[in-house]
């Protein structure tokens, strides 16, 4: 026979003042013996001996002093908890509301459910009604919060470089800075620092911010600063941060924004040239938009690399509202497509299966595609037939060899590439059809396309980097013949020779010819 458990009852404490608490929270301390508190440190809590004088106090404040991390003050504080209710009733004590910003709630809660124990929760008022009341400008049809710690483990993961999937992780939080944001338990100017490198990825650093202290006591208070002098003021364990929106235009650093200037381009009274635009229209504006991603990335120029990344993002966007105005599909489908996609092909990462090393993870890939699109006949097929000839050539031989199709050894390709090289050689003279040419010159450099992904080199790669390389030579020629007051054409062929070999041995001036 299984023992019943007790029950926890998880009592909402109010924002500050004991006048605050609810009449229900009011009845339970009345008639409870022991409370047990997340911390000592909360006017409501050190009001309460006064008011309730047989109510025996007991806080979590050595769990704060002899944890390292706040994720593991939160797991030992309820693990604590469901110990006690092993023995009795439990009644935990938190500020505010336990629905708003409680960590230790939501963990209890979730912990509670998987060992069927009992959790009753008796709101409170929290700290959003009384802070917002401070703020004089206040006026939104909706609100944005957060903890300011867990905003400190965003910037902490952030600056470690860690990755989702780690206990403890926190997902991606990207506010909407056309809406009002508060922003709790700015304790510490450590946290004060977090919460600003973090806001200032989405607000200018000259943005008017609310500070508002002790709400809902007798000593609350606001006041503004600057964003960037946010760290520089006194604070504790009741200032919350309160975050004026922005205007449309100036949302410049989100998705969102991005979408509203597409959209706002392309309604009646925006851009004549991009209302007039459509897919078809587009095309040619993509594909450079492309080529000068790969031009930035040639270059290591990464300042240039993320304007060029923009311009592409743009063509993304415009395309999907030019689709959403057809009603074809939204920016929303672009959206929920790739990132279903990515979870369905990667359940190495995203479930239990497993495939430990890359070389794994490409002789699933095939079959993870073949299983979306069972109507496809071959592997082939999905390759787009427009791309240009070298990464086409790339992409189906790689498919192909994944499949263990393929030249047994690199020996074998360069014996290939000799073989292909010599029939070239007898194709060439004059009597030779130029298709009979074109074929063989076809073969050759299928062959060499096969060796460099067998080299691990990109060829589209390694033919740029040689394109480069020859650029520069070749301009260091032209410099040197203006230089002697002569033409290149008028140059002789051992001219030529000589000021090909000085260019060859001159530095090239941008890393890229070393780049990939």
């Amino acid at each position: 026979m299984s023992v019943p458990k007790h029950r926890i009852t998880v009592l909402g404490l109010g924002p500050g003042d004991i006048s605050r608490l609810t009449l229900e929270a009011v009845e339970i301390l009345e008639q409870a013996a022991r409370l047990y508190v997340r911390t000592a440190e909360h006017p409501t809590v050190q009001m309460l001996p006064a008011r309730f004088p047989y109510l025996e106090l007991q806080s979590f404040d050595d769990v704060y002093e002899a944890a390292d991390t706040i994720e593991e003050v939160y797991g030992r504080i309820v693990g604590r908890l469901l110990e006690l209710a092993d023995e009795a009733d439990v009644l935990y004590g938190v500020p505010g509301s336990p629905a708003v910003d409680e960590t230790t709630v939501r963990l209890l809660r979730s912990l509670a459910a998987s060992q069927e124990q009992e959790v009753r929760i008796v709101q409170g008022l929290s700290y959003i009604e009384p802070a917002l009341a401070l703020v004089q400008d206040f006026d939104a049809d909706w609100l944005q919060f957060i903890d300011a710690a867990t905003i400190d483990l965003l910037e902490s993961q952030n600056a470690l470089g860690e990755v989702p999937g780690k206990p403890g992780h926190q997902p991606v939080r990207i506010p909407a800075p056309t809406a009002p944001l508060l922003i709790s338990q700015v304790e510490s100017s450590h946290l004060a620092t977090s919460v600003k490198l973090w806001l200032t990825r989405y607000w200018p650093e000259d943005h008017e911010v609310s500070v508002v202290r002790h709400a809902a006591t007798p000593s609350q208070a606001e006041s503004r600063v600057a964003l960037f002098k946010l760290d520089r003021i006194e604070v504790d364990h009741l200032t919350a941060v309160y975050v004026p929106p922005l205007a449309q235009t100036q949302d410049i650093h989100t998705f969102a924004g991005l979408l509203n200037v597409t959209r706002t381009l392309r309604a009646p009274g925006g851009c004549p040239w991009d209302r007039e635009q459509s897919h078809d229209s587009l095309k040619t504006h993509l594909i450079e938009e492309a080529y000068e991603v790969l031009h930035s990335l040639d270059e290591r120029n990464y300042t240039e690399l993320a304007e060029e990344l923009g311009d592409l993002l743009f063509q993304i966007t415009i395309h999907s509202q030019i689709a959403a105005e057809r009603d074809e599909f939204s920016i929303e489908d672009v959206i929920g497509s790739i990132t279903k996609k990515l979870i369905r092909r990667h359940p190495h990462v995203f479930s239990d299966l497993d495939l430990p090393t890359s070389a794994a993870v490409l002789q699933r890939w095939e079959s993870f595609k073949q299983a979306e699109k069972p109507q496809r006949t071959s592997i082939l097929s999905s390759i787009p037939t427009a791309m240009p000839a070298l990464p086409y050539s790339y992409a189906v031989q790689r498919r192909a060899a994944n499949q263990g199709f393929e030249w047994p050894t690199i020996d074998a390709l360069l014996e290939k590439a000799r073989e292909e090289l010599a029939e070239l050689e007898g194709e060439v003279m004059p009597t030779v059809s130029r298709e009979r040419a074109l074929e063989e010159l076809g073969d050759l450099l299928f062959v060499l396309v096969s060796a460099g992904r067998r080299l691990k080199i990109d060829p589209e790669e390694a033919l740029r980097s040689a394109n480069r390389k020859f650029v520069h030579r070749f301009q260091q020629v032209e410099a040197q013949a203006r230089a002697g007051g002569r033409a290149l054409k008028d140059l002789s062929a051992e001219e030529l020779d000589v000021l090909w070999n000085e260019a060859k041995g001159s530095p090239i001036g941008s890393e890229a010819a070393d780049f990939g």
